[in-house]
């Protein structure tokens, strides 16, 4: 069994991955589209995350390919992180 200080550091770990993904994601595709004032960063990230969480999920619950804790990591931390669900 693994300590809760353990998971919150691999969610913590993942979150800080997907946050800094998000970020780099996010100014490229505002700065491919300068004259415009919709946010097209932000419906990118939160698009591509969303569709990244469906097909990790259905392979995780499928196909049983990977630990809880990878898991936690993927999901909730790196993916989380990117599309801000976790907020």
């Amino acid at each position: 069994m693994q300590s809760v200080f353990f998971k919150v550091v691999l969610v913590g770990s993942g979150g800080f991955i997907g946050a800094v993904l998000r970020y780099a994601v996010g100014n490229l595709m505002q700065s491919s589209t300068p004259l415009s004032t919709f946010p097209w960063g932000t419906v990118v990230v939160n698009l591509l995350g969303c569709l990244l969480i469906g097909l990790f999920a259905g392979l995780v619950e499928t196909r049983h390919m990977f630990t809880p804790e990878i898991r936690l990591f993927t999901l909730i931390g790196i993916l989380g992180g990117f599309t801000t669900f976790s907020t």
